[in-house]
């Protein structure tokens, strides 16, 4: 496994449902205490919308990025969706540190939990990195400023 930026792309399974409900989420974070914050996040946003399902991708675009700590993902079909840029959290920073393999390894369990399988792996440059940066600019800077905010509560 490389620790290089890479691009993956992922399919959903044959037979798949393309349905992750609120249940299925729990299931998962049940058996994973080391769960991906990304999960989380999705189920907090379908409670405060009210909405009992999240439709999954058929295909999904995933750049990881360990250099910088974060990594990009859009949605490739049905339709060709925007890119999304997640900034690690503190726990998946030290997660990373600790076993860069291992967590990288622990994410793609996850998509596999989903139901993706993986094909198509190839190295990224940075000219690539920059384009995805540049087109995440305004995501990149509410996550930083998100933290920041958290920081000044925690240190109080």
């Amino acid at each position: 496994m490389t620790l290089e930026p890479f691009r993956v792309s992922l399919k959903l399974k044959e037979g798949k449902s393309p349905h992750l409900f609120i249940t299925q989420i729990k299931e998962i974070m049940d058996e994973d205490t080391s769960l991906h914050p990304m999960m989380e996040r999705t189920l907090k946003l379908l409670k405060r919308t009210r909405t009992p399902f999240v439709m999954l991708a058929t295909v999904r675009e995933l750049v990881v990025d360990p250099i910088n700590l974060r990594h990009f993902e859009r949605s490739a079909q049905p339709r060709k969706g925007a890119w999304v840029c997640t900034l690690w959290s503190e726990e998946e920073v030290k997660q990373h540190k600790q076993d860069p393999e291992g967590h990288i390894k622990a994410m793609f369990n996850l998509f596999e939990k989903l139901g993706y399988e993986f094909y198509d792996t190839q190295k990224c440059n940075a000219d690539y990195l920059k384009m995805l940066e540049d087109l995440t600019f305004n995501q990149i800077e509410v996550q930083l400023k998100q933290r920041m905010e958290e920081e000044c509560e925690r240190d109080g």
